[in-house]
């Protein structure tokens, strides 16, 4: 197996509801968090943080816009579905450069929208922030990670994290 270099970010695109966000900036994505508890008593040495199995963070996500639009319709809901597309450049040890793609789908509801400043000769920097219920990256066609926490799924590289809790409380 090569050993690849992954570059960065060339390109992107977003989208909501299906529709192209054209003046879409930039996304913060999701951060995954497991909650843990501190475990701590005889047979352990000291303490050590152990998951609480079945259970996920809340999750959040943003997208930044140049400048209030119609596109605001499909960026603000109770059910907005997402979609990131972006590519970069990556080389192998071998020396050969390839361009590799990553998707995220993500699906929540909105808290937040950052109406951004009015400045001469400034874009607005408009911003919409997210509760996240579900996310899902595919990397070159590759489920990678599927985080769902109404179907309380959480699935990385094909094994199911969860898997063991369903057979259990079902």
């Amino acid at each position: 197996m090569s050993k690849v270099i992954t570059g960065a970010v060339g390109a992107m695109n977003v989208l909501a509801g299906g529709r192209e966000i054209g003046d879409a900036t930039s996304v913060t994505l999701s951060d995954i968090e497991r909650p843990t508890t501190e475990i701590k008593g005889a047979g352990i040495m000291g303490t050590f943080a152990m998951p609480i199995s079945g259970q996920v963070n809340a999750m959040t996500a943003s997208v930044a816009v140049r400048a209030a639009n119609a596109d605001k319709r499909y960026l603000v809901g109770n059910n907005v579905d997402l979609e990131i597309r972006f590519a970069f450049d990556c080389r192998a040890s071998d020396g050969t450069l390839y361009v590799a793609g990553t998707k995220i789908f993500l699906r929540g509801h909105t808290t937040k929208i950052g109406s951004g400043k009015a400045e001469p000769g400034s874009t607005r920097d408009e911003t919409y922030d997210y509760s996240v219920v579900r996310y899902r990256e595919v990397v070159d066609g590759e489920e990678t990670l599927l985080v769902d926490q109404i179907a309380g799924r959480f699935v990385v590289g094909g094994k199911d994290l969860m898997g063991g809790i369903s057979r259990i409380i079902k």
